[in-house]
């Protein structure tokens, strides 16, 4: 009798687990609205979307090149992900960005446009290949996909135009500081990445 209180146990156990994922969606929001809030739950985007922005909004000369150039990756890299890419070293890009976005911020110089340019592509085209969608079905992941893209966008404007705002000495230094732990935590999060 014990054995098979057991068995059903067990059995009962299986029926309800669910899949393991690595991105699942976050707060358990699937579909277009999981993928908008996507970008803001993966710790690795944020620091990435975060630094990027604080760098484009620092820098009073860039025009729209670098947000405009960062949305076109997205967008491309996301069309790439429909087609079932799976690449490697995507989060590690992701990464890789912030720390030089955030040694930039840092530094707080003047630098050219074309490097926000550069830097936006490799971000945007390295958030969207970092963001598979784990659903089971076509139409949800094309749909998170596209809700990827916008939150994506989205997020690295707000940060630029906050970051824009930032008039006073003691803002400036606030993110400058910013920066300095963005670089820091990416650096860490790429060490620890390389450990294993």
């Amino acid at each position: 009798m014990r054995d098979l209180a057991r068995a059903l146990i067990a059995l009962a156990l299986v029926v309800a687990a669910e899949p393991a994922l690595a991105h699942p969606p976050p707060l358990g929001v699937r579909g277009f609205w999981g993928g908008v809030l996507h970008p803001v739950f993966v710790t690795d985007h944020v620091v990435g979307i975060l630094g990027l922005g604080l760098l484009i909004g620092g820098q009073a000369r860039w025009g729209w090149l670098p947000p405009s150039a960062y949305v076109a990756a997205l967008a491309a890299g996301l069309a790439a992900m429909t087609t079932g890419i799976v690449p490697r070293f995507a989060n590690e890009a992701v990464l890789g960005t912030a720390v030089v976005a955030g040694l930039l911020v840092a530094l707080a110089r003047p630098l050219p446009q074309v490097l926000g340019a550069v830097l936006a592509v490799v971000l945007g085209l390295a958030v969207a290949l970092d963001s598979p969608p784990e659903v089971l079905s076509v139409s949800e992941a094309n749909l998170m996909l596209i809700g990827t893209g916008i939150g994506a966008a989205a997020f690295l404007i707000v940060v630029a135009l906050a970051s824009r705002q930032t008039q006073a000495r003691w803002a400036g230094i606030g993110v400058r500081i910013l920066g300095s732990w963005i670089a820091a935590a990416a650096i860490l999060a790429l060490a620890l990445r390389f450990a294993r």
